[in-house]
């Protein structure tokens, strides 16, 4: 019999027909299987990983508990350092921050326990940023001890205790004198603390605010990020230019030899293109820091004897009416104080008494106001008394309103001299501020401080370029800056429109869109209000004239080249030209007491936008302005500040 064998033979298993639900094969081809074998590759690699990340996670937050507590006690001791600080109590500020040093050093000894995370990919970039942070923190608390042995001497001068005094200075000519003769000891100290500054601007610098949200529970974090960064760079900036201040201090106080200063006096209730109505003058002589009035004028006076010598330029024969000829009072056009004192300085000249000054110092209302808060009432022989208290009779300070009253009010006979008050007024301020306590001197020059700042006090010196380039680089010359990127400037000019810029107030919102390409276009808009009743403007019945029809000379200063698109709420047909290396957008208003208008005005910038890098934009604050309210956005980020200085936005 014979055996036969049948091999068994597979048949692949039919693939059963797709029902009605399932979508059939684009493709006669097979798809592509992966292979079990393949993903286990790849599996535990992954797996490996995420312990990793969770364990290093576990323990920087292990770490970053133990950190916690030091580190709010080092905040703790910083922010009562210079509470302490502001208290005029040194001894005490020097302790909390030897405390703050103590709290540092446990919070770096803990921190180490993390640092080498920084060699970790994403997690270490936080690392690096903490190491930053906390270096220039260090920095920060050497910074301060340096600053606090060098103030130390001076800590009866500056009215602060805590500290021995080391001098027995009873007089302000004392303590002027002291501190002239010794200001070049602390220039190397000062040196040796802006070299700190610029190793906590270098260590902040590198930490990337855009790693970092737009805020915490709503607390804003990468904002605040950039304006430390911005604030250190404006810190080195200021500190480079201490030496020259320090060298030029004396002179312009006058220790060498006496100097001769003419004060003008810009009325910015009646606002004008580089601070306010030019309205009087005087002239001051400092020496050995006594400061001693020589000569006090009305500017009618000067302008009387000035004549009709030069025709009126085009936007006072266009907006201020019935005006032919150009007045020296009306000589401060451009929004540039040191292109408006080139111009009137030279005509000043040919009509004055005391013809060459060592500088010109100009001042607003602004300044009396913020002395006399602190000085209270101040007699002025011959003028009466004076404070900074709001009167009802007119909603404002009363030492505006004795000036106002004095200088503007219609009489039926001739007042003599009507605005030379201004010089006895600020002669009799400098002499209560000089024979003041010592408590009350820093307080004395955070206001100056402020006003320069806020371009209510400036200064021009014509014929000493050091000096020129001292007040230059303190932003104190109300220049017009050239800058690279988004740039605004809005500037008003008062034609004829009583004091109504006592009352007016202005809120300034920008909108910024920027197109896929790049391309970006502006619209501005400019809400302008007037709150109180009008006055009696009526020359007959003898009223005082302060709140009245304002006629608003508009000029917006953008970057040169921008594209006007359109303007809503002008009075005018909307025009363009270049000045000072800016296009500017010309407009004009009119604005009655108790009542609002709005300016709209639309333009696009001569540049596109690099989507990889923040939007800069550059706002210049017109000097004497109050300080208005602005609302920047770009897409979700708005930003909202009141302008009291000229600021750089990182957007």
């Amino acid at each position: 019999m014979v055996k036969i064998k049948f091999k068994q033979i597979r048949f692949p298993e039919a693939t059963p027909p797709p029902s009605s639900d399932q979508a059939e094969p684009a493709s006669d081809q097979a798809k592509p299987v992966t292979k079990p074998g393949k993903f286990k590759k790849f599996k535990k690699p992954l797996l490996i990983s995420l312990i990793i990340f969770l364990v290093c996670l576990t323990y920087g937050l292990f770490v970053a508990f133990l950190i916690k507590s030091p580190a709010v006690a080092t905040g703790q001791a910083i922010k009562a350092s210079f509470n302490s600080l502001q208290n005029k109590n040194l001894a005490e500020a020097e302790t909390n921050l030897a405390s703050a040093q103590d709290n540092l050093n446990q919070v770096n000894s803990k921190f180490k326990l993390i640092s080498w995370t920084r060699f970790i990919p994403f997690f270490g970039s936080y690392t690096k940023d903490a190491h930053h942070g906390l270096q220039a923190a260090q920095y920060s608390l050497e910074t301060a001890d340096l600053v606090f042995k060098a103030i130390k001497p001076y800590a009866d001068v500056l009215g602060l205790e805590g500290a021995e005094s080391q001098l027995n200075i009873q007089s302000a000519e004392e303590k002027i004198i002291f501190i002239l003769e010794t200001l070049n000891k602390i220039s190397p100290q000062l040196n040796t603390i802006a070299a700190k500054v610029e190793l906590i601007e270098a260590e902040i610098s590198q930490i990337n605010p855009r790693r970092y949200p737009q805020s915490i529970q709503g607390k804003p974090v990468r904002a605040q990020l950039t304006t430390i960064q911005q604030s250190l760079q404006s810190t080195k900036e200021t500190l480079s230019n201490i030496d020259p201040l320090l060298t030029l201090l004396p002179k312009l106080l006058g220790q060498e030899k006496p100097q001769k200063y003419l004060l003008i006096f810009q009325n910015d209730a009646e606002i004008r293109g580089s601070g306010g109505f030019l309205t009087a003058y005087a002239i001051l002589e400092t020496h050995l820091g006594k400061v001693t009035p020589v000569f006090s004028e009305d500017i009618y006076r000067l302008d009387a004897r000035f004549g009709n010598r030069l025709p009126a330029p085009d936007p006072i024969k266009k907006y201020l009416p019935l005006v032919y000829n150009w007045h020296l009072r009306d000589m401060n056009l451009s929004p540039d104080f040191t292109v408006s004192m080139d111009t009137f300085y030279p005509h000043y000249k040919e009509v004055a008494k005391y013809k060459d000054v060592d500088g010109i110092i100009a001042i607003d209302t602004q300044v009396p106001v913020d002395l006399l808060k602190v000085l209270g009432k101040v007699g002025v022989a011959n003028w009466g008394e004076y404070h900074s208290e709001i009167v009802p009779e007119c909603n404002c300070p009363q030492v505006v309103y004795k000036m106002e009253d004095y200088a503007t009010r219609p009489t039926y006979y001739i007042k003599e001299n009507r605005k030379g008050m201004i010089g006895p007024l600020m002669h009799s301020i400098l002499l209560n501020m000089m024979n003041s306590p010592k408590k009350l001197w820093p307080q004395f020059m955070e206001i100056i401080l402020k006003d320069i700042q806020e371009k209510h006090l400036m200064f021009y010196f014509p014929d000493d370029q050091e000096m020129q380039a001292v007040a230059e680089a303190f932003n104190a010359s109300g220049r017009i800056k050239d800058y690279q990127g988004d740039y605004f400037h809005l500037n008003d000019t008062n034609f004829a429109g009583a004091k109504s810029n006592l009352y007016v107030e202005q809120e300034i919102s920008q909108e910024i869109d920027i197109a896929s390409d790049g391309t970006i276009t502006k619209t501005v808009t400019i809400i302008y209000t007037n709150p109180e009743p009008p006055d009696d403007c009526n020359l007959e019945t003898g009223g005082l004239c302060l709140n009245g029809f304002l006629r608003d000379w508009v000029r917006i200063y953008v970057p040169e080249g921008s594209e006007l698109i359109e303007i809503l709420g002008s009075d005018i047909d909307p025009t363009t030209s270049k000045d000072l290396g800016k296009t500017v957008i010309e407009a004009f208003i009119e604005l009655r007491p108790e009542s609002k208008t709005k300016l709209i005005v639309k333009y696009r910038l001569p540049f596109q936008h690099d989507s990889s890098q923040d939007y800069k934009l550059f706002i210049q604050k017109q000097p004497g302005a109050k300080n208005h309210q602005y609302i920047v956005t770009l897409g979700n980020t708005t930003e909202e500040f009141e302008l009291d200085a000229d600021k750089e936005l990182s957007l």
